[in-house]
């Protein structure tokens, strides 16, 4: 969302494909978060897209039995979830195949995907986090173009490709990190709750779908609003808009 500042939003939507939104997925999530997932997020997408972009980020992993190196030189850890280190560098590794190239898996799951529009961005990864290896140089690529100063991260799942993705996202200085918790899916419910807490010490910014768009067109409206009153009757006005910034008008 762009304002006289050259201020711009996005809302990156994570992973919402067949293998984990479908039922008929490999790897579903809970039935209960899918139902509200997708209304959430198809109520969201094109009141958010009026004045701001939409990134798509799909995942296709390659079959591996065996970790790479590059998460051979993190350790997990005990938690549910790993630790962030080694999430921000962990893959797909298991016998059974997920979101293969070319499979029903790996579609963007159709009824939330009939939404995009050409102008959008679809950046594929091959890694949990959407910053990892070569797709991480075309999603940071994009961002920088879009001049993006405001993420808002979604998508599935909230303990691994999300929470991955954040955590690389909140090293980048110039970019306030928002994650929208209603709009994530999750297999298990206890690694979507440890996700939360690992997003709160993170220090983003923690938003519901119901309030991002509004935010960010009142956000808009203050700051390209021009007062006319008289000196006399002038009554100043302090804004909070996303990213923890301030607007006053006087």
């Amino acid at each position: 969302m762009e304002g006289n500042h050259g201020k711009s939003s996005a809302l990156v939507i994570i992973d919402v494909q067949n293998e984990f939104v479908s039922v008929n997925g490999t790897f579903p999530i809970s039935d209960a978060c899918r139902t509200d997932l997708i209304t959430n997020l198809t109520t969201l997408i094109p009141r958010f897209r009026k004045s701001g972009h939409i990134i798509w980020v799909k995942a296709i992993y390659p079959e591996r039995t065996e970790e790479p190196s590059c998460m051979k030189e993190y350790q997990k850890g005990d938690g549910i979830l790993g630790s962030n280190e080694w999430l921000a560098a962990a893959t797909h590794v298991h016998p059974t195949p997920c979101c293969a190239a070319g499979s029903f898996g790996a579609e963007i799951y159709p009824e939330v995907f009939a939404l995009a529009e050409p102008e959008d961005v679809v950046i594929t990864k091959d890694a949990y986090s959407a910053f990892s290896g070569n797709s991480g140089y075309r999603f940071l690529e994009a961002l920088r173009e879009k001049n993006v100063t405001d993420a808002y991260f979604c998508g599935v799942a909230s303990g691994t490709c999300v929470l991955a993705t954040v955590v690389d996202a909140v090293k980048l200085d110039d970019l306030q990190v928002h994650v929208v918790l209603n709009c994530m899916g999750w297999r298990r419910l206890n690694t979507h709750e440890e996700a939360i807490q690992r997003f709160k010490g993170l220090n983003v910014n923690l938003a519901n779908s119901d309030h991002v768009g509004e935010l960010e067109s009142v956000a808009e409206i203050y700051t390209n609003l021009t007062v006319t009153s008289p000196p006399e009757k002038v009554e100043v006005v302090c804004l909070l808009i996303p990213g923890g910034k301030t607007v006053t008008l006087q």
